[in-house]
């Protein structure tokens, strides 16, 4: 799938400020103070200054609460030093897109001198359009990434191979879409952009076979109407191979998540090894409609708040017995956690034949470790059981009813499976 385009990341530290007074001399419940009101920090207590009779006293004051995170072992930090993606994150990395809400995709269509358009625009975004229906159902409704497109083409200035010629880099991508938006700003109001698509003749092969998405940062995106835009993709030839699905992926980029599928070859006789660590699960790694499993991991969805925290449980016993129901459906706890280090930790979720995922070969409890110290393409998520030489595409690897997984020194046992999902036990050695 696509390149992933980087910038430089720096990170602006927020400047705080109190609005609580002071006083010269220490606070304490009932002492002389000189102004009503007036607020004195002292320890974990603030006193507040009130009338009492005819005098001006400290009240007894209130200690202040202390919000605990219940979840904060479990949310893994951004720690593989890229700065566009991460597998960790609360809060995501900045200048991704927003990931709950509405968000507007315009979309430009734009041929090349040496690849005339032959299909209609209404056509050729028909390639692109279903993929609005799965953000809805991987989100469970909580994303709307709404498409405004101008079905028209734009002719750009090159032939379609210039723009490619060498590869894409970050300052190549940029310009490109840059052309593009220019063409056709006298017929769009780019000001409430959020998702800016290039949407090249689908016929195009010159263009190439890596539709990137475009994921600024340092504010190095581009500036539309007045609207900064740091988030888009731009198709390419191999839009006929994987579908509409190509448009998730890329956009998913952009709202921060990495690549699952491997990067280098480790195999060359096994054909599926570029989906060594998690096979056919999740469009992050093999993005097609025909894989086993496309539907995002629940750690996944949980880091872009399209899974609540009340969803998850931060597992720091020696034992448990949990149930788990299917990550397709919107109830019900979606996802056990259980921190190994600060940057990793197992998960078990719950996959069934449900939406995007009604190819699966086997429901079940499916058990992943992830890495946020691993940068995209590295194997920052691995599927358990792992065994690419009897089951390559991972077919196998959720656990059903009496079956057991162990990694990390977690072991996990289905001891009930139904349609409200996977009871497991899990322990520690």
């Amino acid at each position: 799938m696509g390149i992933r385009l980087i910038a430089l990341l720096v990170i602006t530290p927020l400047l705080l400020s109190s609005q609580l007074s002071t006083s010269h001399a220490v606070a304490k419940a009932g002492a002389k103070c000189t102004k009503v009101g007036s607020k004195s920090v002292v320890g974990a207590k603030t006193f507040t200054c009130i009338k009492s009779g005819k005098k001006l006293v400290w009240d007894k004051g209130v200690s202040a609460v202390v919000a605990v995170d219940l979840l904060a072992d479990c949310k893994l930090p951004v720690a593989d030093g890229r700065g566009d993606v991460s597998i960790g994150g609360w809060p995501r990395i900045d200048e991704r897109l927003k990931s709950t809400g509405g968000v507007i995709s315009t979309v430009v269509m734009v041929d090349f001198p040496d690849s005339p358009a032959s299909m209609t625009p209404t056509d050729a975004f028909a390639r692109i359009s279903p993929s609005a229906d799965v953000f809805n159902e991987m989100s469970y409704g909580k994303l709307s990434y709404t498409f405004k497109p101008q079905l028209k083409w734009y002719r750009m200035s090159k032939k379609s191979t210039d723009y490619v010629a060498g590869g894409w880099t970050f300052i190549k991508h940029r310009e490109y879409i840059t052309e593009a938006a220019k063409l056709a700003d006298v017929d769009i109001d780019f000001s409430k952009t959020d998702s800016l698509i290039i949407l090249a003749n689908p016929d195009s092969t010159g263009i190439g076979n890596s539709g990137p998405a475009f994921a600024a940062i340092r504010k190095n995106g581009i500036t539309l109407d007045g609207k900064y835009i740091s988030n888009g993709a731009t198709s390419a030839y191999d839009l006929n191979n994987w579908k509409s699905i190509w448009l998730n992926h890329e956009v998913t980029h952009t709202l921060g998540l990495v690549d699952l599928y491997a990067f280098t070859q480790s195999n060359s006789a096994n054909r599926y090894d570029g989906f060594r660590y998690t096979g056919e699960f999740s469009y992050m790694g093999f993005s097609s409609y025909e894989s086993n499993a496309p539907s995002l991991f629940a750690f996944e969805r949980w880091n872009l708040g399209w899974i609540n925290d009340s969803q998850i449980k931060c597992l720091k016993d020696a034992k448990s017995t949990e149930l788990i129901s299917p990550v397709q459906t919107s109830g019900g706890v979606k996802a056990v956690v259980i921190p190994i280090s600060r940057t990793k930790a197992v998960v078990i979720e719950s996959r069934r034949a449900i939406g995007i995922d009604k190819n699966i070969a086997k429901s079940g409890a499916l058990v992943y470790v992830v890495d946020s110290s691993i940068q995209s393409g590295q194997g920052p998520v691995r599927v358990f059981p792992s065994d690419v030489s009897s089951d390559p595409r991972y077919l196998k690897a959720p656990r059903a009813l009496g079956e057991s997984v162990t990694t990390e020194g977690i072991t996990v046992k289905v001891t009930k499976s139904d349609d409200s999902g996977d009871t497991v036990e899990i322990t520690k050695s």
